[in-house]
């Protein structure tokens, strides 16, 4: 389980380049962070969820919507002191039942955010989109 975040290229998405792509495994702590705040807060302000097992797109009035909320996730992670700390991403239920956590490097995800807002102010400058494709 994995998720991408590309800018379109002529209103699809291209094959995976890193200047213009974001790629998110289900196993990593920062998709299970942003879950609770910034990913819930994206689908109820565009109704498009950005998940794991399916696809969205933001584009036109969406953007701004979406650079806002991204803005203030980094705000609020750049609040936190700790530089790593452990995230839940699940439950292992065999052979038996154990709680999963990762750790997530504060300075990894603000790279990546970072990355997602530009990826966003491009979209809006090339009048394209931000898919995101999940497996």
């Amino acid at each position: 389980m994995s998720l991408v975040i590309v800018l379109s290229v002529g209103g699809r998405a291209p094959i995976f380049n890193p200047e213009t792509s974001i790629s998110l495994k289900g196993g990593d702590a920062d998709y299970w962070y942003l879950w609770p705040t910034m990913i819930k807060e994206i689908k109820e302000e565009t109704g498009e969820l950005i998940d794991l097992y399916d696809d969205a797109e933001f584009s036109g009035d969406n953007l701004p919507k979406v650079e806002e909320i991204v803005i203030r996730q980094l705000e609020k992670l750049k609040q936190k002191k700790e530089k790593e700390w452990q995230v839940h991403i699940g439950t292992q239920i065999e052979p038996v039942k154990q709680e999963i956590f990762k750790s997530l490097i504060k300075k990894d995800l603000e790279r990546k955010l970072r990355h997602f807002l530009k990826i966003m102010e491009q979209a809006r400058l090339t009048n394209e989109k931000v898919i995101c494709i999940g497996d």
